[in-house]
């Protein structure tokens, strides 16, 4: 009887030994993630083609950017760029968002303008739409140049080559029946141009559809007291009709202050905006929070930025003509009103 009890005892330690060992060798079971735990999403790297160099959109884009690192998922950030190039760049893949003019996007899916040797371009969206451009043309005030006509033969800059104000003049000189053949056009950096005109190396700075105010319009003009130039309304009229992404507008009233204390006033031209170009296929979640993010910082780069500050925050979702917004950004946009 002693001798079963014991036997029995041994069976029970060996199998409480043996199910002590199992229970150690079994990892302990992963904590259950919550319904509601946000996804971890995995990093995305931003490519902006961007604006040139030293022009206003350097700082601006790079306080945005400050702020999209904020959003624990994004990397990246801008390069100097010019719009057709970063057009081209988003179509080639070498970016996922370009800097671009809305004329210059109309041109490259038209495949017209500096788009007529590669071809129109497709597949693209617009993100996000940031401050207006109209035209402005500037003679001195003294100068004998009352009209776009007056300065055949004249030294005259429509700025940088392959630009929105060198694509809009061009477009302009075509409706009222010229062409650069008519002028003596030079092809300027902005600070260049500046400079120029106030060493009487050229008569006009011909900016056809260039942002307001315009930083070396504004160094001219508080030098010497300057002309803005008029464009018939028929041929901007003609323009608008015939190319996407422009739109008829106005130089508002008041935006420069003369070297004799008055201040502009309206003037017709070509209008447009810039804004940022992204593929069809750009994530719609980053769409989303990078529209999120600037439209709740906007206040502060109005604040900062004198070309935002003749907008209003739901001209952010602007339509830029021709080009469809993207459905992340819609969505946002959707959210906040600004559209239906």
């Amino acid at each position: 009887m002693k001798k079963s009890l014991t036997l029995v005892l041994i069976v029970l330690l060996a199998i409480s030994l043996l199910a002590v060992g199992c229970s150690q060798q079994t990892p302990p079971a992963e904590p259950a993630q919550p319904a509601d735990a946000p996804e971890v999403r995995e990093n995305f790297e931003i490519k902006l083609g961007s604006g040139p160099a030293g022009a206003i959109t350097d700082a601006l884009y790079g306080a945005v950017f400050e702020d999209f690192k904020k959003i624990p998922y994004l990397t990246g950030g801008p390069t100097t760029g010019a719009p057709a190039a970063n057009v081209a760049g988003v179509a080639q893949g070498k970016y996922n968002i370009a800097h671009s003019l809305s004329d210059i996007t109309g041109a490259a899916l038209d495949g017209t303008g500096f788009f007529k040797e590669t071809g129109a371009i497709s597949g693209v969206k617009n993100l996000v739409t940031w401050w207006p451009m109209v035209s402005t043309l500037v003679v001195w005030a003294d100068s004998p140049y009352q009209k776009l006509e007056d300065l055949k033969g004249k030294k005259v800059t429509p700025g940088p080559r392959m630009g929105s104000n060198d694509l809009e003049l061009q477009r302009i000189l075509e409706a009222m029946g010229m062409s650069y053949d008519d002028f003596d056009v030079q092809f300027l950096g902005f600070d260049d141009a500046q400079q120029q005109m106030l060493d009487g190396q050229i008569e006009a700075l011909l900016y056809a559809h260039t942002s307001y105010p315009h930083g070396a319009l504004l160094s001219v003009i508080a030098q010497k007291q300057v002309r803005f130039l008029p464009i018939p309304e028929e041929a901007v009229d003609a323009v608008v009709a015939k190319y996407k992404g422009v739109e008829k507008a106005v130089l508002p009233a008041g935006i420069y202050t003369l070297k004799d204390g008055s201040k502009n006033e309206e003037m017709i031209g070509v209008g447009g905006s810039i804004h940022w170009l992204v593929k069809d296929d750009f994530p719609e979640d980053v769409a989303y929070d990078m529209v999120k993010s600037i439209t709740e910082n906007f206040e502060r780069y109005q604040a900062n930025f004198n070309n935002l500050k003749w907008m209003k925050v739901e001209d952010l979702a602007k339509e830029v003509p021709g080009v469809e917004l993207h459905p992340g950004s819609k969505k946002y946009f959707q959210e906040r009103g600004f559209i239906k």
